[in-house]
């Protein structure tokens, strides 16, 4: 199967399903300068971007969300509109917000502030960063490194740690990331690694590691009895792993814990600040056999857990089992075998380069499946409010009440409970609770319901003939589809016998039914 592809010639309808899938929806105008422009230098621009563009720092920056809490025995009450502080704010000085026992609690909406504030700086970003497929790119990171907030304060005040992690390499080197995500304090937490030490090894994050975060599922040889039985690659490494790689990974990551005042002994004890720390005293420091490698006894600190990791990240069921969920991630179903082929040829031979996730993204992308219309997957609840804040133009202002209506929809940001991460798989948002929820979103984004924002192009449109507006709004909304489905507004609105030049707020109402059109919900 060939490994390199030509990307296709776009016209207006084809860039549209690129913008869908590889960023947030097109804004108006956008699809169309897509088409003059040309998938391969789109691609490169999109990912030689910086992270943060000057408008959408200002934007960040002027962002202030409410925090309320009654007086208590210690402090006094609050509520202040506060700008986004636990976004630049050290680790340790999250890490803190939970409070230590003996001492006075530390408020609940202090506590939650860090998830708070990324959940919103999440929402804006999808909405309005320029460097689009990067946010795509955190988006994936998120959900394959996913840690769960709600239960866990600690996870939950690390959050932010874990994010600026992710984004930080989310389109650099693998081996890179999954080491930052290896020594995230959330991620050592809520896998219980933290706790993990010679003698007593705690399995859950080294079986996470191999199953959901670099072998897959798919290279597990639960039948054999060692690795002795597993099928070899050509150069002799087992081609998958064995329960007896866990438990050796599991020894070779003992001691990669959390500072947070645990005794070391008598007399000394760990900062309690919050950060990733190594102690050699806690780490199982004898001979491991780790995939068909033995790992010597007695290795210098933390050599035993980066050889795992080394062994892990270059290993080819690594590049399969990651390239095969980015293409459906971003491409869709079903998921696109050339475009997997071209990933996988791309992510070892790049193994080394500090671009190697740009460059893998590319190889899978520069392709035609991205434009065609036989792949595509449902929009997920953050997708669909982030198109249709670029679709209508907004002004955007995310607040904790959209948030809350994600929520109901099916998608609570940073919340979900297992480790395989948030599913791409349409069922969990296509219940009876969560579609009212998806066109409540709809209706109340089209009117403001919640603060995010007055579209002026549903401004514009006040006043106008319906016909001419419902084409206009689904002209950017759903490209090719637009036609049909704005004849079929127009027709119903008509039918009803509503106003023939629609009102502002008339005009929010069927932008509400542009969104919720059938073709909306897919990219």
């Amino acid at each position: 199967m060939s490994t390199t592809a030509k990307a296709p010639a776009l016209d207006a309808g084809s860039a549209h399903r690129v913008l869908a899938r590889a960023a947030y929806g097109a804004k108006p105008g956008e699809a169309a300068a897509l088409a003059r422009q040309g998938l391969g230098p789109w691609l490169d621009r999109q990912l030689a971007l910086p992270p943060d563009d000057p408008t959408l720092v200002a934007q960040l920056e002027a962002l202030r969300v409410p925090i309320r809490y009654a007086k208590g025995p210690d402090e006094p009450a609050v509520d202040e509109a506060r700008p986004l502080l636990t976004l630049a704010a050290s680790q340790t000085t999250n890490w803190l917000l939970v409070g230590r026992r003996g001492e006075p609690p530390i408020p609940g909406a202090e506590r939650d502030r860090p998830r708070v504030e990324l959940i919103l700086s999440t929402l804006l970003r999808k909405a309005a960063a320029e460097a689009q497929l990067r946010e795509r790119l955190v988006e994936f990171w998120h959900d394959h490194f996913n840690v769960a907030t709600p239960s866990l304060q600690f996870v939950s005040v690390s959050i932010v740690e874990h994010d600026r992690r992710i984004r930080g390499a989310a389109l650099g080197n693998f081996r890179t990331l999954l080491e930052a995500v290896a020594t995230s304090p959330a991620m050592l937490v809520y896998l219980n690694n933290w706790t993990s030490r010679a003698g007593a090894p705690n399995e859950n994050y080294a079986r996470e590691l191999l199953e959901l975060h670099t072998l897959g599922q798919a290279a597990y040889h639960g039948g054999a009895r060692s690795g002795r039985d597993v099928p070899k690659l050509p150069d002799g490494r087992p081609a998958g792993y064995v329960d007896a790689d866990v438990w050796e990974a599991a020894r070779a990551l003992t001691g990669w814990t959390v500072a947070n005042n645990q005794p070391l002994d008598r007399a000394r004890r760990l900062p309690r600040s919050g950060e990733f720390t190594y102690v050699a005293a806690w780490h199982d420091p004898y001979q491991k056999h780790f995939l068909g490698q033995d790992l010597d006894p007695f290795a210098p600190a933390m050599a035993h857990g980066k050889a795992v990791l080394d062994a892990l990240a270059v290993h080819p069921a690594t590049a399969r089992h990651v390239c095969t969920k980015l293409a459906r991630f971003l491409i869709g179903d079903p998921v696109p075998a050339a475009a997997v082929a071209r990933a996988e040829a791309a992510f070892q031979r790049h193994a080394e380069a500090p671009d190697q996730i740009a460059r893998t993204v590319r190889a899978l992308l520069l392709g035609p499946e991205i434009a065609a219309p036989g792949y595509g997957r449902a929009r997920r609840p953050l997708d669909f409010v982030a198109a249709a804040a670029r679709a209508l133009q907004l002004p955007f202002t995310p607040t904790m009440q959209l948030a809350s209506q994600l929520s109901r929809a099916g998608q609570t940001l940073f919340a979900w409970p297992s480790p395989d991460g948030q599913p791409v798989d349409p069922e969990p948002y296509l219940g009876a609770s969560a579609l009212r929820a998806r066109w409540a979103i709809a209706q109340g984004i089209g009117r403001n319901s919640w603060a995010t924002g007055a579209s002026p192009l549903l401004a514009e449109c006040a006043g106008q003939p319906v016909a001419r507006v419902t084409a206009r709004l689904a002209q950017t909304a759903l490209g090719p589809a637009a036609p049909r489905v704005a004849e079929t507004i127009a027709g119903v609105w008509q039918a009803a016998g509503r106003s023939a030049k629609p009102n502002a707020a008339e005009v929010g109402e069927l932008a509400g039914w542009v969104l919720t059109a059938p073709a909306f919900q897919t990219a």
